[in-house]
């Protein structure tokens, strides 16, 4: 890529979807924010891709080199097809990528939204410069990026990372995706929630939640923080089972450094003491002693930054 040029980025969620132009290096130098369309028609979703990234270029001008999109779904890569995708079903089995490529006249690079953010991180963020990383997003369920040797592993489909879906409770709580026990049901925000109501259930009724507010993960934080047993109780209980996944991960794969982001992340003094016990607890010593667990640093620009980085690879490819 010569010294002036720029890639296209997206994060393309359930709700929200961001358009970015970046540089090289990683400066994004224009932003475009948009609602994600809610009609299931994976043309509107399409056009709307589309729409907002000609928009991006209006603004940069110049010609984009590529364009990376993240997606919070099962990706082929190679072919850049959406294998399926919960929070967007009306893309499943769509090939996003040569749709909006022939329509944008440029490259395009489809990528899991949680391995994308995995990558930004190992880019600009907490584990710059780690060549064994894994990277944990913790929110209304559990996501995962793996980069071993330097490089994003997708694996033989490209579902690789598919974190939240390792078993820590055989025969538990039923899972989205048709499995039981699977730690996304113990240590995401939507468990959490569960966890603190079943231990409400248990233990009887807390004066502290007492009022009209819903009890949300938010709400949990903040009766922690206030020092509410059955709060810090809920939150010691996820970390126990996020531990448990994360062992075996390190078992597996003996990383450098495990990165936990997302919105979850924002309970880790709660959280992170009874997940590095139940490592401790679980993995072999040696890897288990030698992993750091850190939190995230790029915040939401992770995915966007890392979707970038797989189109700046593709541009000094080509």
């Amino acid at each position: 890529m010569s010294e002036n040029s720029y890639v296209l980025a997206a994060d393309v969620g359930g709700t929200n979807l961001r358009v970015a132009g970046v540089t090289s290096d990683g400066n994004i130098i224009h932003q475009i924010s948009a609602d994600t369309p809610q009609t299931g028609s994976a043309d509107d979703l399409t056009d709307s891709i589309v729409r907002n990234a000609e928009s991006c270029v209006t603004a940069i001008g110049g010609s984009p080199q590529a364009f990376g999109l993240a997606i919070a779904a099962l990706i082929n890569t190679r072919e850049g097809r959406v294998i399926a995708s919960p929070n967007l079903p009306e893309l499943d089995g769509l090939e996003l990528g040569p749709i909006v490529s022939s329509r944008l006249k440029i490259p395009v690079l489809l990528e899991n939204d949680a391995t994308a953010a995995g990558i930004g991180e190992q880019w600009l963020g907490a584990s710059k410069h780690v060549g064994n990383s894994i990277f944990v997003t913790i929110g209304t369920g559990i996501g995962g990026g793996l980069i071993l040797d330097g490089r994003p592993y997708r694996g033989a489909d490209g579902t690789a990372g598919e974190i939240g879906h390792i078993v820590v409770k055989p025969g538990g709580a039923e899972c989205g995706c048709g499995s039981r026990g699977c730690v996304e049901q113990y240590a995401s925000a939507t468990a959490l929630v569960r966890i603190a109501r079943e231990l409400i259930d248990r233990d009887g009724p807390i004066t502290a939640y007492q009022d009209d507010v819903p009890l949300t993960a938010k709400r949990i934080y903040e009766l922690a923080v206030e020092g509410e047993a059955f709060a810090i109780e809920a939150f010691r209980v996820m970390g126990r089972y996020l531990g448990i996944a994360l062992g075996d991960l390190i078992d597996v794969l003996n990383p450098e450094m495990i990165v936990i982001g997302g919105g979850g992340a924002g309970g880790w003094d709660f959280f992170i003491e009874a997940a590095q016990s139940a490592i401790q607890d679980n993995a072999f010593k040696h890897p288990a002693g030698r992993v750091k667990l850190v939190r995230a640093s790029l915040g939401s620009a992770a995915g966007i930054l890392g979707a970038a980085k797989v189109a700046v690879d593709q541009a000094g490819a080509s």
